[in-house]
């Protein structure tokens, strides 16, 4: 989604929620970085990423910031109950090194799926 959705979603009031799962890096391009290229990360970095609560609020809507765990359950609470009517952007910031799956490798097949991290 483009930023600037925001302000078509406020003029049609479209009451959309928007999870942000924020690592504060390009997640998937830091993974495969990590994952394929010897964790030699390049420009996935994102040390100036503005605050998305204030943006969403700037265009009208409900911005949410969720840190913790315990914050998860009442904010989705909040967002599909309160707000119900309201485009609402929760902001959750995750750990950095989290990783995304399942996930398919340049060049192979679903039947190549990657499902883990090997642990």
């Amino acid at each position: 989604m483009c930023i600037q959705e925001l302000s078509t979603a406020k003029q049609f009031g479209l009451p959309i929620k928007i999870i942000c799962l924020n690592n504060r890096y390009l997640g998937m391009v830091r993974q495969w970085q990590e994952m394929f290229h010897g964790n030699r990360h390049a420009e996935s970095y994102l040390g100036s990423l503005p605050d998305f609560v204030k943006l969403a609020e700037a265009y009208g809507h409900v911005g949410m910031h969720i840190e913790k765990p315990a914050e998860v359950e009442p904010a989705l609470r909040k967002a599909f109950g309160e707000h119900k009517n309201d485009l609402v952007f929760m902001d959750f910031i995750t750990d950095q090194t989290a990783n995304v799956f399942p996930m398919i490798a340049a060049g192979k097949g679903l039947s190549e799926m990657i499902l883990a991290e090997d642990l």
